[in-house]
């Protein structure tokens, strides 16, 4: 029965008995004319049954155009949505409703010693280093990556870490501190005083209190030293009968620092509130740039020298405590100074408490590097460190979670285990965070975990892998992510990891099994796609291929049923049906052809085939017709076109391999030929191929019926055909194709409008097994709503649809 009358039947017996969803659609949602469901927001399948999950930018995705991934999808691409409960069972490593983003270290807590933040929040509420400002607000994972922002005193990616004192190395001599100078243009004395300003500085990310204009150098010392960090410091005015502000004459102020040693992050100064508008506050860092006072006298910063080593590079530290444990090896003693060489409480091993005559280590560095004999100072070798050598250093990667180096830009600074793991600086390994692997952390894994990647039903891949295998609507495409190295929105091409599933199975893990999809026949006025065929050649063989399956090797002379099954063997074809355009033998008499092995001119029969000159034509024994030439020229590939001449009764044809027109008569060859009552059976195995000559025509009509909708196109894979006749000497062969429309001599294509839906709309999938369970009355169909074998639930199986007998 054709689709038509099934859907119209199917119509009737709808209007007749009153619409009825599946179960009502369970509550969920409202049932329309044809017994369809329309699900209320939260609930999804044919009957309602099944609730959806939150949705978010996904972690990983096929890309839809040249670096465009990320799109929105349940679960962000990081879990399996519970369809009982419709919420999203995530990934170790990731949180929210919707998985959609990583877990802070320390169990999501940062183990009580800093604040769980993301990106975003990161850059709007911190600084820098530098103490510079910058946004991070429309890249993709903005709000995705959460990280630890530490307390003071604490580090590492949970901030489960204590830092211990650091200080300068007493046995290092001809240091210096850091001196920064600034100078600042507001009146500190404006006639009215409530437009006297104020100004604020920042040091490495953390600000002061606020300052006034007029501040003596005390008063700013005390500001300053209130920044978190700082320690203490000394204030010089190069005026000291001024304030730190003034409109005419300059004074220099001259900032040093005595608890924090190296070079350091310069002062920022925050502006906004100096009057009049147009003040400035000016800092110079770097130790090159002087400024010139009211009195002509110069100023030049210094940048600091010294060392700011852990435990002064004289101990090691306890991580775990935040205490040094000071060196004191072969008689050699350190302990705790004020910085300055001294004993004192600093707690960094910066006092030599003895003679020191060696470098540390039992072995001199550890075995691991080279002593300054005159320092005791050991140069270690690549992948150690400490004061000793005897710490190995961890892998560095980009950092998955660091303040912004501009606006919109992040990633891009190393890291030790990139800012996702802890170093175990006993064999240089990182312990990476939960959904992170790789030597330093730089990788985020695949669903599935690094124990079971895409549960072992696909291949984890990164995102500009992943993009390679993106497809549209099931053809590959050429997109690339990542395709510029310095775009920033990029970032993740190559450290986030996803699944490209194995066919059959799907889920951010790949551990669902997929159920067969169909065309709703519950659904009417649709099309089935139909694409057109045409060969021109005489020899050779020619490839198809549809969504990356190709066939095997297919003759030129192919018949309509050889190429429906070449199609039909593609793991991406399901159900066509190919026709072609040529002349059939279409009888509509009940003829008594059948098949012989040989005819002579005593059979009862109306013709039989000869053999001539340029290939085979039929002569008449008794009663020789059109019909019968007709069939005659059907038995042979070369036969294109047939002639009859009802007068003389001489029937001919057009001979394809030599373009020209064979009549004459000879020896009687006997020929096998085709004779049958039903002219169906005639027409499937006649020997028409599908290429034809430089002025013949045929036209194969292919008509998917699963898989349904608006499928690609096929294309020409290989092409190995070759041309001969009186009008072409030895070319190739031509192959066009037409699709969506568009028409191919004569005849026109058709855009698939059918569904493609899961079960075809009329059941519910089981994706533990990737079968499709049935609504009543529901089964499986041949793509074209009669019954079949594609388990799609596409064939309704009332008894209004059953043969009678």
């Amino acid at each position: 029965m054709h689709r038509a009358a099934l859907v119209l039947l199917f119509l009737l017996q709808l209007t007749a008995a009153g619409a009825q969803c599946f179960d009502s659609c369970n509550g969920h949602g409202s049932c329309d004319t044809y017994a369809r469901c329309t699900c209320h927001h939260g609930w999804q399948g044919a009957t309602c049954v099944e609730r959806t999950c939150p949705e978010g930018t996904a972690f990983s995705d096929f890309a839809t155009a040249d670096d465009t991934a990320h799109a929105n999808t349940e679960c962000s691409g990081r879990g399996l949505c519970d369809r009982t409960t419709g919420m999203c069972m995530c990934m170790e490593g990731f949180s929210g409703d919707a998985c959609q983003r990583t877990i802070c270290g320390g169990s999501g807590t940062c183990n009580g010693y800093g604040k769980c933040m993301a990106l975003k929040d990161l850059a709007s509420q911190t600084r820098s280093t530098n103490s510079e400002t910058f946004l991070y607000e429309t890249t993709w994972d903005a709000e995705k990556f959460y990280g630890c922002d530490c307390d003071e005193g604490r580090s590492g990616y949970d901030c489960s870490l204590v830092d211990c004192p650091t200080g300068d190395d007493p046995l290092t001599t001809g240091q210096v501190n850091e001196i920064q100078l600034m100078k600042c243009s507001s009146d500190p004395n404006p006639a009215d005083a409530s437009l006297k300003g104020t100004f604020a500085l920042w040091y490495n990310g953390y600000p002061s209190t606020t300052i006034n204009v007029d501040a003596t150098a005390a008063e700013l010392k005390s500001a300053i030293e209130t920044i978190q960090g700082v320690g203490t410091v000394t204030v010089a005015y190069s005026d000291g009968s001024s304030s730190a502000c003034s409109t005419t004459d300059v004074n220099v102020i001259k900032i040093t620092f005595l608890d924090n040693f190296a070079a350091l992050p310069p002062l920022v100064p925050f502006e906004d509130n100096l009057y009049p508008v147009g003040s400035t506050i000016t800092i110079s860092a770097d130790g090159t740039t002087s400024m010139t006072d009211w009195n002509g006298a110069i100023s030049t910063p210094v940048k600091g020298t010294k060392e700011d080593g852990s435990c002064a590079n004289r101990g090691t530290c306890d991580l775990s405590m935040g205490n040094c444990e000071c060196f004191n090896d072969n008689g050699d003693t350190f302990a705790s100074s004020d910085g300055y060489g001294n004993a004192g409480v600093r707690g960094d091993c910066g006092y030599a408490a003895s003679t020191i005559s060696a470098c540390p280590g039992e072995t001199a560095c550890s075995g691991q590097g080279t002593c300054d004999s005159t320092t005791h100072v050991c140069s270690c070798q690549a992948g150690f460190y400490g004061g000793n050598c005897a710490l190995r250093e961890c892998p560095k990667g980009l950092s998955w979670f660091s303040y912004p180096s501009g606006n919109e830009q992040a990633h891009d600074t190393y890291a030790e285990c990139s800012d996702m793991g802890l170093c175990d600086n006993s064999v240089g390994t990182c312990e990476c965070a939960a959904g992170f692997f790789g030597e330093a952390c730089q990788y985020m894994a695949c669903g599935g975990g690094t124990a079971n990647p895409c549960s072992g039903h696909g291949e984890c891949l990164s995102m500009r892998h992943l993009s390679w295998e993106s497809d549209l609507n099931g053809d590959a495409t050429n997109y690339i992510y990542g395709t510029d190295p310095n775009n920033y929105a990029t970032w993740d091409a190559d450290r986030i990891l996803g699944c490209n599933c194995d066919k059959g199975w799907e889920g951010y893990d790949c551990s669902l099994r997929s159920c067969p999809k169909g065309d709703n026949p519950g659904t009417y006025g649709e099309n089935r796609e139909v694409q057109l065929l045409r060969c021109q050649a005489t020899s050779g063989t020619f490839a198809l291929q549809f969504r990356q399956e190709t066939t095997e090797a297919l003759s030129w002379d192919l018949e309509d049923w050889e190429l429906k099954a070449a199609l039909e063997s593609l793991d991406t074809v399901k159900s066509v049906d190919v026709e072609y355009s040529r002349d059939r033998v279409t009888s509509s008499t009940n003829s008594t052809y059948q098949l012989l092995e040989s005819c002579t001119n005593t059979d009862a029969i109306p013709y039989c085939v000869v053999e001539v000159s340029g290939g085979l034509v039929a002569s008449a024994v008794s009663g020789m017709t059109a019909e019968t030439c007709k069939a005659a020229c059907d038995v042979d590939a070369t036969c294109f076109s047939f002639s009859f001449t009802a007068s003389t009764g001489a029937c001919s044809y057009y001979d394809l391999a030599l373009n020209a027109t064979s009549k004459s008569g000879g020896s009687a060859t006997v020929q096998s030929y085709w004779k049958t009552s039903d002219p169906l059976i005639i027409k499937g195995v006649n020997k028409k191929g599908l290429c034809t000559n430089t002025t013949q025509t045929n036209v194969a009509s292919i008509t998917f019926s699963s898989p349904s909708g608006d499928v690609p196109s096929v294309v020409v894979y290989s092409n190995g055909l070759t041309l001969v006749d009186t009008l072409t000497s030895s070319t190739s062969g031509v192959l066009n194709i037409a699709a969506d429309g568009s028409t191919l001599r004569g005849v026109t294509s058709v855009m698939g409008t059918t569904d493609e839906v899961v079960c075809s709309g009329r059941g519910t999938c089981v994706s533990e097994f990737g079968t499709c369970t049935c609504h009543t009355n529901w089964g499986s169909s041949d793509g074209k709503g009669g019954q079949g074998t594609l388990a799609d639930c596409g064939f309704r199986q009332d008894p209004i649809f059953k043969d009678s007998a």
